[in-house]
């Protein structure tokens, strides 16, 4: 077997786009998953039953099934009624997907405040949403980090998926590009370093902000 990487060298400029395109969809779904599960989860604990028991529902719905599935439902399920563009369905569900996980792990960072400083603060003349922005969300983001960090990583990961729905992502493009020259092997382990770069720096990333959190604490 001949190992031909000629190939790749030709469509390199093809996957970068994708790799841009990865990385763009990974941040805006980042912020949306990371914003929304804040919300969701201050949501889920601080209101009555009526309005935190179906959002406990949509974490619960997000996290027991497959990512796949989610994205086949609202690009096929709802598109039988309502057009939606695909890389809108793709960050949609990603962030969706996610924004679960996250809120998640903000509901356990958030119990994890002390309430003796919730107390304090009201004692001092904050009312509870100043409260809540100032001193308990702060911390709890803080805390949440390493998690949060871990999430975003498998996240970016996850993009690949998206091809399944014909977003013109790394994978997606890379499949284009085997179907022209026949050489998967080569682009299959091209892609395989590209995202073990991509790892690298987001795990690098991570630690970096990890420190500076740790140093404001």
């Amino acid at each position: 077997m001949e190992f031909n990487f000629a190939p790749v060298i030709t469509y390199f400029p093809t996957l970068i786009k994708g790799v841009g395109a990865t990385l763009l969809i990974g941040l805006v779904v980042a912020l949306l998953s990371i914003i929304g599960g804040q919300i969701v989860a201050v949501i889920t604990l601080y209101t009555r039953k009526a309005v935190n028991w179906p959002l406990r529902f949509f974490i619960w719905l997000f996290m027991t099934t497959p990512l796949l599935l989610q994205l086949y439902f609202l690009y096929f399920g709802l598109g039988q009624w309502v057009l939606i563009p695909a890389v809108a369905v793709g960050v949609l569900g990603l962030g969706f997907h996610y924004m679960a996980y996250n809120a998640d792990i903000f509901l356990a960072t958030i119990k994890s405040v002390s309430k003796g400083q919730y107390e304090a603060s009201r004692s001092l003349g904050f009312g509870h949403v100043a409260t809540l922005f100032h001193i308990i969300l702060p911390q709890a983001f803080y805390r949440a980090i390493p998690q949060l960090g871990n999430n975003m990583i498998i996240m970016v990961k996850d993009i690949s998926v998206l091809s399944a729905i014909g977003i013109a992502e790394l994978v997606y493009l890379s499949q284009y590009a085997i179907s022209v020259t026949f050489r998967p092997f080569e682009f299959y382990i091209t892609i395989a370093v590209i995202y073990y770069f991509i790892n690298i720096l987001m795990e690098s990333g991570q630690s970096w902000v990890e420190r500076r959190a740790a140093a404001r604490r």
